[in-house]
């Protein structure tokens, strides 16, 4: 790969050009908003749907992967 000959590495151009960084910002972002965003959904629902807040032997036991004191 031959770069341009008008570059000029001393003002601190590159040839290197990451042309997915929009795609993946996007998807962090929404990724991270959907997780936030449905977590307290989940609570809501489980408030009026349900029998209220999920307890925490109801987490420690079907979200096991991590302990929950009690």
């Amino acid at each position: 790969m031959d770069p341009d000959p008008t570059l000029n590495f001393e003002k601190g151009e590159t040839i290197y050009e990451n042309r997915g960084v929009i795609e993946w910002t996007r998807f962090w972002k929404a990724l991270t908003l959907s997780t936030f965003g449905l977590a307290p959904g989940f609570y809501v629902f489980e408030m009026y749907a349900a029998d209220g807040l999920p307890s925490l032997g109801w987490i420690s036991s079907n979200w096991n992967w991590f302990n929950v004191p009690r």
